[in-house]
């Protein structure tokens, strides 16, 4: 009687479907999973020849025969955890020593591989991510709102990181009679900002801002100072005669050459006045008949022009940019000429942007104190608002 021979039963072996392989690739970004190595596999790094040298390894074998392969070999021949991407060389290492490559060490491997990839990459996707702010305080009668549509088409190709965002929207601010007025909202001014600094939008820390700002220009000089340069910001402005109304925050010109283009004029100094005054004369040129009593007064003046003040001057950020360089050069300067202990008032016709950023470039250890004044035809110029609190610092 003839004996049969038994055969082993055959292991079909399963292709990896594309889905799996193209996750596998994209969570280890294309490079060899195995610790140390990390060599792209798209590109042979001797000839640079460019072509896809990875192998698809798997963890625990494909059949229970093969390195590390047991009982649940055949299920876990095409799931994803059981999946690394290694070159050549690195795959036939682990599995011509599998007690030196057991399988606990390899899952640590792909774990701690598409963790870093994924913490690096996050962080790529977070600078197209901004806070919005938007500031809307009455002028006189009269307040602009700021619709969604439209911040949405400047910011891009940013994007809100939420849609609550910051709101500071004031529509019964009156300051023409009463100074104080102006302290009351720029302390809720700053509360707003500090609360919501402190504790994030839904408890996430708040890394850039997108501000979109309209209001009396003290208060959006003191707003500036409420931000500071310690997050990164965008600044925006609204634009005149834009045909297409959901264009009117988009910046028109984002290349526009702007050296040389803002121009410091000494006008009146005394060394010895330890009271400054500082005209911006951007959006429109400001007569001398406004600041005459602080000549009289004995206050030095500079001031910070263009060639042709207007109100559409401001197209490209880059302006602004350029601005705040000459701006903090001439608080520099005058700090040096006038001494730590001189007060600087300044006299603003410039754009919204603008006078954000004449706050938000202030020094609160450093800069002299900084007054906001404001001119109507009732009072004529007057110191409105101190911006800014000295902090001076004593040897003990």
């Amino acid at each position: 009687m003839s004996k049969t021979k038994k055969t082993k039963p055959k292991i079909t072996r399963k292709n990896v479907p594309l889905h799996i392989k193209l996750k596998l690739f994209a969570k280890s970004a294309g490079r060899c999973q195995f610790r140390g190595c990390n060599r792209p596999i798209w590109r042979n790094d001797l000839t640079l020849t460019e072509r896809n040298f990875g192998e698809v390894t798997h963890i625990i074998a494909a059949s229970s025969s093969g390195p590390r392969g047991n009982q649940e070999s055949s299920k876990l021949q095409i799931d994803y955890s059981n999946l690394m991407l290694m070159c050549q060389k690195c795959h036939t290492e682990i599995d011509s020593d599998t007690n030196k490559y057991p399988e606990v060490l390899l899952g640590e491997w792909k774990k701690e591989h598409e963790e870093r990839i994924e913490i690096q990459t996050r962080y790529t996707g977070d600078i197209h991510k901004s806070t919005v702010l938007l500031f809307m305080v009455n002028i006189n009668e009269r307040l602009t709102s700021i619709i969604p549509d439209v911040f949405l088409n400047a910011m891009s190709p940013k994007y809100p990181v939420d849609e609550k965002g910051i709101r500071i929207v004031f529509d019964d601010f009156d300051g023409r009679n009463d100074s104080k007025v102006w302290e009351v909202f720029a302390e809720r001014i700053q509360r707003k900002i500090e609360r919501h600094f402190e504790e994030g939008i839904d408890e996430k820390e708040i890394k850039h801002l997108s501000v979109f700002a309209l209001g009396p220009m003290p208060l959006l000089m003191y707003l500036g100072k409420c931000i500071g340069d310690t997050i990164s910001t965008d600044l925006y402005q609204k634009h005149r005669k834009i045909t297409n109304a959901n264009q009117a925050w988009s910046w028109q010109a984002e290349e526009l050459k702007t050296e040389n283009g803002f121009i410091v004029n000494p006008i009146h100094v005394n060394k010895n006045s330890r009271n400054v005054g500082v005209v911006l004369s951007l959006s429109a040129e400001i007569p001398t008949e406004r600041y005459k009593k602080l000549i009289v007064d004995n206050y030095s003046i500079y001031d910070i022009t263009i060639d042709n003040p207007s109100l559409y001057f401001l197209k490209s950020p880059k302006q602004i940019e350029e601005f705040s360089r000459k701006y903090r050069g001439l608080l520099n300067d005058i700090q040096s000429t006038h001494g730590d202990s001189c007060k600087v008032y300044i006299i603003p016709a410039v754009p919204a942007p603008i006078a954000v950023e004449c706050g938000r470039v202030l020094l609160p250890k450093s800069d002299p104190e900084i007054f906001a004044c404001e001119y109507d035809e009732v009072n004529g110029l007057r110191t409105v608002l101190k911006i800014n609190s000295r902090k001076i610092t004593t040897n003990s």
